[in-house]
C-alpha cells in the first residue's frame, strides 16, 4: 500500500514538474518571438531615421563610409540598440558604399539578420533608387542577452518549485513511516499485553469466587498475580512509549 501510494506521489510530483517546465518553455519561446519582432522593428525604424538624417538635396553616394556608418549607429542608439554590430551596404549598380566586413557576414553564416531598405532618390539628378543592405550578425544572441535576467528568474522559479515538491515529498514521506511505525508499535504494544491483561481479568474473577474469599492464601496468591501482570504492564507501556520517541 505503501508502495503503491508513493508512486502515486511521483507520478503526481512530475506531472507537476513537466507541465511547469513545458509553461515557462512556451511562454519564454513566445516571448522570444515578441522581443525578436520588436528587435526587428527598432532596425526598421533606425534605418528610416538615417534616412531622414541625410539631406533631401544630397546623394548617397556623396557620403563616406564612415560617416554613414556614424549615422546608422546613431540611430541605432537612439532606439535602444547602442554597441550593436552591424555590416551594410548601400547604392544601386556599380556605385556602392560598403562596410569593410560586409560581404562576408552577408554569406558567412545563417544566424544574421539582413534588411533590406530602398532609399528613393534624393536628388532630381538621380532616377533609380538606392538599395541598402544591413546585416546584423548573431541577432539572436542579442535578443537572448536582453532576455538574460528574464530566463535566469525563470530557472531559479523552477528550481525552488522542483526543491519545494522535494520538500513536501521528504516530509511526506516521512508523516506516512512515522504513521506505519506508530501503528506497527500499538499493534506490538496490544498483542504483548493481551497475556498480562487476561490473567488479571482471571485472577479478578478468581477473588469473587466464593471459595477463594474465604481463603486469606488464596487472596494473597491472586494479589500477587495482578500485582505482577499490572509491573509486567508498567514496563511494557514504558518501553514502547521510549521506542516511540
Amino acid at each position: 500500500m505503501r508502495r503503491r501510494s508513493t508512486r502515486l506521489r511521483i507520478a503526481f510530483f512530475s506531472v507537476l514538474v513537466v507541465g511547469l517546465i513545458f509553461i515557462q518553455y512556451s511562454w519564454l519561446t513566445s516571448l522570444q518571438q515578441s522581443k525578436l519582432q520588436a528587435f526587428k522593428a527598432h532596425i526598421i525604424s533606425s534605418v528610416e531615421n538615417t534616412r531622414a538624417t541625410i539631406p533631401l538635396t544630397r546623394s548617397l553616394n556623396d557620403l563616406s563610409a564612415t560617416l554613414f556608418a556614424d549615422l546608422l549607429r546613431q540611430s541605432f542608439s537612439s532606439n535602444g540598440l547602442k554597441n550593436i554590430r552591424f555590416e551594410y551596404s548601400i547604392g544601386s549598380g556599380s556605385a556602392q558604399l560598403a562596410s569593410p566586413g560586409y560581404r562576408q557576414k552577408l554569406t558567412d553564416d545563417a544566424n544574421n539578420l539582413v534588411f533590406y531598405y530602398e532609399f528613393q532618390p534624393a536628388i532630381a539628378q538621380k532616377t533609380t533608387a538606392d538599395l541598402l543592405t544591413v546585416v546584423i550578425p548573431d541577432y539572436k544572441k542579442i535578443v537572448f542577452r536582453d532576455m538574460g535576467w528574464i530566463i535566469t528568474a525563470s530557472v531559479l522559479l523552477t528550481l525552488s518549485v522542483l526543491a519545494i515538491l522535494c520538500l513536501t515529498y521528504i516530509i511526506s514521506e516521512r508523516k506516512q513511516a512515522f504513521y506505519e511505525n506508530s501503528t506497527n508499535v500499538i499493534k506490538n504494544m496490544m498483542q504483548q499485553l493481551e497475556t498480562p491483561l487476561s490473567t488479571v481479568s482471571v485472577a479478578a474473577e478468581a477473588l469473587h469466587n466464593a471459595q477463594v474469599m474465604r481463603d486469606s492464601a488464596k487472596i494473597n496468591y491472586y494479589q500477587q498475580i495482578i500485582q505482577e501482570e499490572n509491573k509486567r504492564m508498567h514496563e511494557q507501556v514504558q518501553k514502547y512509549l521510549r521506542d516511540m520517541k
